[in-house]
């Protein structure tokens, strides 16, 4: 026991002087000329330093091995071979920690021979030095810097707009077919990290998109096609900075939608009766979202017929109910399936029907025929026929009229022809024939037979007198009937110098119609002419527009003043008058007339020839208006009359003594009981009947009294356009102010209109009613009784 503790005391001592003779041979100086090769390592796992332990001379032998960390001069592991095979050499470790973990590996080919880190960490990171001494041969010396692997951050996932998608979140969606583009980002790591895109264990892309200095590694995933298998799949994105130390992966659903890869009209195609039913069906697969089937017949969407649908995840079934005519014999059937989410994503079947009917037939105009059809040509149509038997007989329609033969004018049928010759512009309209065999008679399609003329002036359109008023612009329209619809329109003007072309002024042109602002240049523009040209020609006779200086309005006419349908005021109506050429509106006065003056009556002046000043002002653009708030016992006179810009009309109408009275009070009728109470108690049953049969009397002629006095108001109220009403009294103490009329009282309920009332209380004047025109709301302005505020 002495011996082993003084043998490893000899050993301790041996080393330390071989540690004094290293320290003695290598200086900082020599350790810095050193090449360092670097050896990555994972934290928690082993970690390898390569020493290569080959001697210089064949046949030489290695007597010590140390290893260094840093600039510390001390080894942390050393092995002896001196008395020995290396095999057999002691190894001594002078660190607890470091050292204890290390063991120097001399298995294999001596160029092989490594130090072992066992459970490396953050504190073992530095530059280990392997320094071997030969029996005959130079020392080697070797660096070795080891540098733990550190992992870059989660990848992060982008689309091609740049928006990331978060986690758990599908990526897309994508189209079957079409490019798909993803990009996977990492930030750090060290050594710089790899990143690839993995599907189902395989590798999709590992090239690297970024540059070795970027602080970001990107990998940017393109698929040119998307697979269809991808639906409803996951990607993955891996990133690691050394194999040992794993990898980090972030996985992203994809969303692709596909389009129909299978559509088809399962339905046997048998012959289909016309006029009857058919059920077809039509499926389709393969689509996401599920397709949508649509039935075309003969190109265009079948609208108006009764379709069945069924729909799961993949598959939809469709079950048409159609209802065929003759002249869907040999059309194209389509099912079309549309994936709504997929622009493009469509598949379709196609069948030709076969369709038993009566006669098909079909007008068409005759190839010899000219086309478009003009006035003053020729044209024939033929009947084209299509039936099983043969039709035996034929007839002509326009518009739903038979065509009679008639050479005088030209209109020739003659069995599945029919012939017009000088064909005018009423010739135009829908032709249809009919054909008849013993399965039935059938009538065609209207045939539309346009005919082309050149523009010609709309009817009320020939000749317009325009009001002009001095140095103003001048809106006038132009109105024409034209087929086809009018390509150009040009204005002219005629002066006392002749007729010259409008230039500069502008022109609207909708359709048919040719709007002119036209400011005339001098003040002797007599009128103006419109021409319009269409392909057929040139329109031969303008529309003209005579100029003459604008007037002053005429006077309303015909003014009525009567309850309104609410029963809570007065209406004012009038038939306007001729506008003077410019737009006129019109102006209600209300005046306080009380006590009232002459018998009711309609009259363009007071008695004294001047109209009192007014205390309220309506405007409207229509001679309609409400008064709502006239005051009871108190009587009005009503001025109307119209403005446009050149002034108002004069005489103005005045509808005097307009006045709103207070209801009768009303007399309670005392009951029958009542009445018997104040009879002598000795009345007999015999007066109790005869006052039975009086009461009856009384009511019945109190029943006739009141029908005749109605009727006679109804027809005064025709006739007379004073009009006293009568208003119920308010319940309030203290009747309203004469000043206090209000908006509330003149703005409500303007719209509305009572035609039902009209008939039952003017039944007679029907007629003038319904040529008034419907009057707008009304604003009640108070104004001052000063001269000036008549003026408007």
């Amino acid at each position: 026991m002495h011996w082993g503790i003084f043998g490893r005391g000899v050993c301790l001592l041996v080393t330390l002087l071989c540690v004094c003779k290293v320290d003695c041979l290598d200086t900082k100086e020599f350790q810095k000329t050193l090449p360092a090769k670097l050896v990555w390592g994972v934290p928690g796992k082993n970690a390898e330093l390569p020493c290569d332990i080959t001697p210089a001379l064949p046949g030489d032998n290695v007597t010590m091995i140390f290893w260094f960390k840093d600039n510390l001069g001390m080894p942390l592991y050393s092995l002896d071979a001196r008395d020995g095979p290396i095999d057999k050499a002691s190894h001594l470790a002078m660190s607890d920690d470091l050292g204890s973990r290390s063991y120097f590996i001399t298995e294999g080919e001596p160029s092989q021979a490594r130090l072992s880190i066992q459970n490396i960490n953050v504190h073992d990171q530095g530059v280990f030095r392997c320094r071997v001494d030969f029996v005959n041969s130079p020392t080697r010396n070797f660096q070795v810097n080891l540098t733990l692997v550190a992992q870059p951050s989660a990848p992060r996932i982008f689309d091609a707009e740049g928006r990331e998608i978060r986690v758990n979140h599908p990526a897309g969606p994508f189209l079957e077919g079409h490019a798909m583009f993803l990009s996977c980002q990492v930030d750090g790591g060290r050594p710089r990290p790899t990143l690839n895109w993995w599907y189902n264990g395989t590798i999709l892309d590992s090239v690297i998109d970024s540059s070795r200095a970027s602080h970001t590694t990107v990998n940017q995933l393109v698929i040119a096609h998307t697979p269809r298998h991808l639906r409803k799949s996951r990607i993955e994105c891996r990133a690691t900075s050394s194999e040992g130390a794993g990898y980090i992966s972030r996985e992203v659903p994809l969303t692709v939608f596909l389009k129909p890869n299978k559509v088809k009209i399962v339905t046997p195609n048998t012959l289909l009766s016309a006029s009857k039913s058919q059920n077809i069906r039509c499926e389709t697969s393969g689509s996401h979202p599920p397709a949508k089937l649509t039935w075309l017949l003969d190109g265009r969407a079948i609208r108006d017929a009764v379709v069945t649908e069924e729909e799961t995840e993949t598959f939809t079934g469709s079950i048409l109910s159609l209802n065929v005519v003759a002249e869907d014999d040999g059309k194209e059937l389509v099912c079309r399936a549309d994936n709504p989410r997929f622009p493009g994503g469509n598949a379709e079947d196609r069948r030709q029907i076969h369709v038993a009917y009566p006669p098909k037939i079909l007008v068409q105009l005759d190839p010899a025929s000219k086309s478009p059809v003009k006035e003053g040509t020729d044209i024939t149509m033929q009947c084209k026929t299509s039936a099983n038997p043969l039709p035996d007989s034929y007839s002509w329609y326009q518009n739903s009229h038979l065509i009679p033969y008639n050479a005088t004018a030209g209109i020739l049928p003659e069995d599945s022809k029919l012939t017009l010759k000088n064909i005018e512009q009423n010739s135009a309209g829908q032709y249809a024939c009919s054909a008849m065999n013993s399965e039935g008679e059938t009538y065609s399609a209207p045939f539309e037979i346009q005919v082309q003329y050149a523009p010609r002036c709309k009817r009320g359109y020939e000749m317009v007198r325009v009001g002009a008023l001095p140095f103003e612009t001048l809106s006038v329209q132009c109105h024409v009937d034209a087929v086809p619809d009018v390509t150009r329109f040009s204005w002219t003007y005629n002066t006392t110098r002749g007729v010259l072309p409008v230039q500069g002024a502008k022109t609207e042109n909708l359709g048919n119609v040719s709007i002119l602002h036209f400011t005339p240049p001098s003040r002797d523009v007599e009128a103006l002419a419109c021409w319009a040209s269409n392909s057929v020609g040139r329109q031969r006779d303008p529309c003209l527009f005579f100029i003459v200086p604008a007037e002053t309005p005429e006077s309303p006419r015909s003014c009525l003043v009567r309850n309104t349908s609410h029963g809570d005021g007065l209406e004012v109506s009038c038939i306007a008058g001729k506008d003077g050429g410019l737009h006129q509106s019109f102006v209600l006065e209300v005046s306080d007339v009380t006590p009232p003056s002459k018998p009711p009556g309609v009259t363009t002046l007071s008695d004294q020839g001047v109209l009192p000043p007014p205390k309220y002002r309506v405007l409207g653009e229509r001679p309609l208006f409400r008064l709502h708030s006239l005051q009871p016992g108190k009587e009005y006179q009503v001025a109307v009359y119209a403005e446009n810009a050149k002034g108002k009309s004069d005489p103005p109408v005045v509808l005097p003594h307009v006045r709103v009275e207070y209801d009768a009070p009303y007399e309670e009728i005392p009951t029958e009981e009542e009445s018997t109470h104040k009879q002598p108690s000795s009345d007999s049953s015999t007066s109790n009947k005869n006052l039975t049969w009086i009461i009856i009397g009384a009511s019945v002629a109190a029943v006739l009294l009141i029908m005749s006095i109605v009727i006679v108001a109804a027809v005064l109220a025709c006739k007379r356009p004073t009009t006293v009403v009568k208003r119920r009294c308010r319940r309030s103490s203290k009747p309203p102010d004469e000043f206090e009329l209000s908006e509330d009282g003149f703005g409500e309920g303007f719209h509305r209109r009572s035609t039902q009332y009209r008939a039952s209380m003017y039944g007679e004047c029907e007629d003038r009613i319904t040529r008034m025109i419907e009057g707008p709301d009304l604003i009640l302005s108070p104004m001052s009784t000063s001269e000036h505020s008549l003026e408007f």
